[in-house]
């Protein structure tokens, strides 16, 4: 099959043939229709604390079309369904595992993209194992289905915070986390939704996601808190840093009122230092949320299905193989794009 194959950190992903995933006894294949880049692969292939093996095919964000069952699965998946998978292949009977998460797995979890062991969406066949795996529904389409990975991240760290309907929230960041936890704001109910961030481009994509107020995200922490009350007549209750860069949590904690919380989604691999005494004498909740539950999933297939959620704005552009390793490689410098779709089979 043809993939985009990782050889050395600051390398361009190189488009080549390499073996089709074998399925195992308990596994399925699926033909990819399409798979987001992720921030988490730009990072990855840059090297530092999250560098992949060489050999290693990125792509944690793909939906598809089963094409081959393993011999000893008993399930109601058929050759032809189409279907999306967390992006972990996991023992599935630990206690992780049969409480949905299977991020969690106690006993053998492999991650999809992150290894050549399990190779990822960026690539014409991928391996995925049953107990991750969620048909697809008519009438949801596969550019809906490739965001749904992206969509649980945001669920999940709204689901984890103590955010209750009619809470004034601040979203630092609008790339793809960010805008799907502004989405899951406005689906449960927040009175205000403010998002800062540098990019105009994304600024107006979050005000298409359901942000009330979007802020400059160069504002010094100071002045975003005084705009922020004056726009909303009050303070955040709850701050979602969705950047992951350093510094952005010490700012967090210079804008968050008393008794309020943060929630750290933005995944950031460099080092980082904050001053915990801001946080003491707040009394402040910091809370970190990592990936998602099975159900996190479900439940955003569920809301696509039932026409109650739209995150189609979030996606910038569509590639094949002819153009990933140049577009790849714009993106870690572009603050102006949001979600790219690779087509493997297109």
């Amino acid at each position: 099959m043809k993939a985009a194959v990782f050889k050395a950190p600051g390398k361009p992903l190189s488009v080549e043939n390499v073996n089709d995933p074998k399925c195992g006894e308990n596994e399925m294949i699926l033909k990819v229709e399409q798979c987001g880049i992720c921030g988490t692969d730009l990072h990855a292939s840059d090297g530092g604390s999250m560098e992949p093996e060489t050999g290693t095919i990125f792509g944690h964000e793909f939906s598809g079309e089963i094409v081959e069952i393993g011999k000893n699965l008993k399930t109601s998946f058929k050759i032809g369904d189409p279907a999306v998978s967390l992006p972990f292949i996991s023992c599935g009977t630990c206690q992780a595992c049969m409480n949905g998460n299977p991020f969690f797995c106690s006993t053998n979890m492999q991650s999809t993209g992150m290894s050549p062991e399990v190779q990822g969406g960026y690539a014409e066949y991928v391996r995925i194992g049953l107990p991750e795996s969620i048909k697809i529904p008519n009438g949801v389409s596969w550019d809906f289905a490739t965001l749904v990975e992206p969509l649980a991240v945001g669920l999940h760290g709204v689901r984890v915070s103590k955010f209750k309907q009619g809470h004034r929230a601040l979203v630092i960041g609008a790339g793809p986390i960010g805008l799907a936890t502004i989405q899951w704001l406005r689906f449960f109910g927040a009175r205000h939704i403010v998002v800062a961030e540098i990019s105009e481009e994304r600024k107006v994509m979050a005000e298409k996601m359901g942000a009330t107020l979007a802020i400059d995200g160069k504002t010094p922490s100071e002045e975003l808190a005084n705009i922020y009350q004056k726009e909303t007549g009050g303070s955040p209750d709850i701050i979602f840093e969705c950047a992951g860069i350093p510094t952005v949590i010490q700012n967090c904690l210079e804008i968050a009122a008393p008794f309020s919380e943060i929630v750290v989604i933005g995944v950031c691999d460099k080092p980082d230092t904050f001053m915990p005494f801001l946080g003491i004498i707040k009394e402040l909740t910091i809370k970190f949320a990592i990936a998602y539950m099975k159900d996190d999933f479900q439940f955003t297939i569920d809301m696509m299905e039932q026409g109650r959620i739209n995150p189609g704005q979030m996606i910038s552009q569509h590639i094949g193989f002819d153009s990933l390793a140049t577009t790849f490689e714009t993106l870690k410098t572009s603050k102006d794009q949001c979600k790219v779709m690779i087509c493997p089979n297109h």
